[in-house]
């Protein structure tokens, strides 16, 4: 019979690492996947495993796939969570304000490509058994722009990149997408989009961000646990192609 695991993708980012520890302090047994495996190491939890993939390689997930079900490992709460998003850092020189194609294929790869090859296998299995539940983590940002001059005046030069906003747009297309096309499978999709998430930013980054958001702060990492633990509720089998954002009512004004 098979074993019921929750398989995390970008597992050893800043989110992604709170994610696994959350998800595993609520029981589930959880897949940490990242291209990064060193930080995962970290986690020493006997229902923890961690996983090298470049998931944006479908061979590299194909072969991850027939691994799993070599093991009787079934995927059924997949959450879609790796990206590359572009820090805020202070540029030395006026650089380009749009980026350039090397970087637009290389996030897009990741962020969008990479998340659709993981339902490509992972969410079509769960339509065969029935069984399964996807998170796409998206931002405020899958439904505003970002606000360049808060960026602009705490960072010299800096502007938050296109690709950030194609992306989690596109995930969110997507989940509708999937959410339409597994429904009767019993398959649930939905996207938790959180505002801007507080990682040592530099304080006159904060002052100004804060001023866009009504609960007068960024979030904390815990911010997060009750929506995505309530959208991981094997429970919850209502809520499908949904956009829970997070922000503190940012996206609201």
């Amino acid at each position: 019979m098979s074993k019921k695991y929750c398989l995390i993708t970008g597992a050893a980012g800043f989110l992604g690492m709170h994610y696994c520890q959350l998800l595993l302090q609520n029981g589930h047994n959880v897949i940490g996947v990242d291209i990064n495996i060193n930080p995962l190491k970290k986690i020493k939890n006997k229902s923890f495993t961690s996983y090298y993939c470049d998931i944006s390689n479908e061979q590299e997930v194909n072969v991850m796939f027939l691994n799993f079900k070599k093991k009787k490992f079934f995927i059924n709460l997949l959450i879609n969570n790796a990206a590359i998003d572009s820090v805020p850092i202070k540029k030395s020189k006026k650089i380009s304000r749009l980026s350039d194609i090397y970087d637009w294929d290389k996030e897009l790869n990741v962020g969008l490509k990479g998340s659709y090859l993981m339902i490509k296998y992972f969410g079509e299995e769960m339509s065969k058994k029935k069984d399964g539940n996807i998170i796409n983590i998206g931002s405020d940002l899958s439904v505003i722009a970002p606000n360049q001059d808060i960026y602009k005046k705490a960072y010299k030069n800096f502007i938050k990149p296109v690709t950030y906003s194609v992306i989690k747009h596109g995930l969110y297309g997507m989940t509708k997408y999937f959410s339409s096309l597994y429904a009767k499978d019993k398959v649930r999709v939905n996207m938790l989009s959180p505002g801007p998430v507080f990682r040592n930013h530099k304080k006159n980054f904060v002052n100004k961000i804060k001023t866009q958001i009504p609960m007068g702060r960024m979030a904390h990492k815990s911010d997060l646990n009750s929506s995505l633990l309530f959208l991981a509720d094997e429970k919850n089998i209502y809520l499908t192609g949904q956009n829970i954002i997070v922000d503190g009512g940012r996206t609201v004004i």
